[in-house]
Order: C-alpha cells, then structure tokens, then sequence
C-alpha cells in the first residue's frame, strides 16, 4: 500500500472520493475551492502553499510528512494533483522533498472524460460545446441564474482590479464567450444516477437555445492517478529539484530542472 497526498478542486470531489473510496492505496486529500480557477495565479500560490506546508509539516489538513534529521515521520511516496494544466495554474510548481504527480491534460474534463485522446475527439466533432458535470451541479449549477451570476462576477472584478474600464472588458469578454457555445455536453458516469443532472442540463440547453449532448464519462484516469498506474503518456512525474512547464505539443506539460527552466517560467 502506498501513501500519497492529492490536492483536487472541490469540482471532483464526488468522483475522486469514490475512486479514493475503492483504492487500495492511503489516499489524503486536500480539496481545493474551485474559485481559484478565475486567477489562475492564486490557484498556483495556493497549490505551491500546500505542497511547501505538507513538507515542512504545518499543513493542518494532512498527517505530518514532515522529514526531521532524515526520517520522515509518516511515509509520503507522491503528491497528487486533480487539476491539469488549468489555465497554467499548475506551472512553476515543485516540490523538495517527494515526487509530485499531475494528469497529462487541460482542465478537469479531459479527467472525467478518461483521456486526453477522448477529449481531443469529441472536441474536434461537437464545435461550441460547454461541458457541465455532478461537480458542476453541486457548486452553483442547479440553481444558476444569468444575470445574477454576471452581477457577481462584475463584483469580484471591482473588487479585484477597482477600474471600471478594466472590468467593463472583462465582463464583455465573459459574455462574448457565451455567444460561440451551441452545444451543452452533461458528462455521466456510470457510478452515479444521471436523471438529475440530465434533467438540469436540458433546461439549461434548452434556455440558451443550444443543442443537448449526453458524453459517457469514464472514472480509468482518475483510477489510474490514485492506483500509481502513472504511465508517462498519461501522467508527468515530477521529482524534486524540477518544476512543471507548459510543452505545448500534445503532452501538455513537462518537467525541467528548476536551474534550466528560469527563462520558461519567465514567460507565463
């Protein structure tokens, strides 16, 4: 049995802790708000925070993996992430002491998904496609709402940046971007009952006018990223004394040396 760490967004949190639930690994998971996603830079403070606390000991949510005169007091063979590439969230992070273990993929999608091959296809055959999933529902979806939603988002923005001009560009950057969907993707899985959310994303389609498209999901990434079935076209392994950066080919991230990659990290 092994011990490992996992950092997750909130969004996944019915899904990994069914997969943490029926593995035969210790799986010590930290759960993540999902908000940080808007400021890809806090949500990459906060992950490094969290690994930077697991290692010296002084994060309250994990058992103590702390390392004191070169033993460890509890095993700790690998962090694990249950984010991707997230807006480049996940760049720059690293680790001292223990292997960090990151999803060769975007966004949470790719993960419920299955595969990145997965994700690549239906995004190539169904164009303006916006995907919701139980995670979605059990953070805001079922209840959303348009106008209110916008009217929080301006108000986050003031609040963040305090420029009207500022805010006035990025609230009409967030509504042009509902302007290309056509489609509402509900991905399943078979683990759980669908009739709730089907239900909720018909209304939703159905309110914008966009076409309703049901995607069978599949729980093998996930499974494989607690299971430590880490095979590299799926997974980056990143050992201490590395950090991750954006590849920007089919791979999605990398690793390199902390000592040779100040110029990469110089350009997010």
């Amino acid at each position: 049995m092994h011990h490992y760490k996992l950092l997750a967004c909130k969004l996944l949190n019915r899904e990994l802790s069914l997969c943490a639930a029926e593995s035969e690994n210790y799986i010590d998971i930290t759960w993540m708000r999902q908000e940080l996603h808007s400021t890809p830079d806090a949500l990459r403070a906060a992950l490094q925070s969290e690994i930077d606390s697991i290692e010296s000991g002084d994060d309250l949510h994990s058992a103590d993996y702390r390392v004191n005169r070169g033993v460890r007091h509890k095993k700790l063979d690998a962090i694990l992430f249950g984010y991707g590439l997230c807006s480049n969230a996940v760049a720059g992070l690293r680790s001292s002491s223990v292997p960090l273990v990151i999803p060769r993929c975007h966004d949470c999608t790719t993960l419920l998904m299955g595969s990145k091959e997965r994700y690549r296809e239906y995004f190539d055959a169904v164009k303006g496609t916006s995907f919701i999933s139980r995670g979605w529902a059990d953070h805001g979806f079922e209840n959303d709402d348009r106008e209110r939603d916008f009217e929080a988002l301006r108000a986050r923005y003031m609040e963040e940046y305090d420029d009207e001009d500022a805010v006035d560009f990025l609230m009409e950057m967030a509504e042009n971007s509902m302007v290309h969907y056509s489609c509402l993707t509900c991905i399943f899985w078979n683990e759980f009952p669908r009739e709730r959310l089907e239900e909720m994303g018909r209304r939703r389609a159905e309110e914008n006018g966009w076409e309703f498209k049901a995607y069978e999901g599949s729980s093998s990434l996930l499974r494989d990223l607690l299971e430590g079935r880490w095979d590299e076209e799926k997974f980056l392994v990143v050992q201490p004394g590395q950090t991750v950066v954006p590849s920007y080919d089919r791979m999605i991230i990398k690793a390199e040396s902390l000592w040779g990659c100040k110029k990469s990290l110089s350009l997010l």
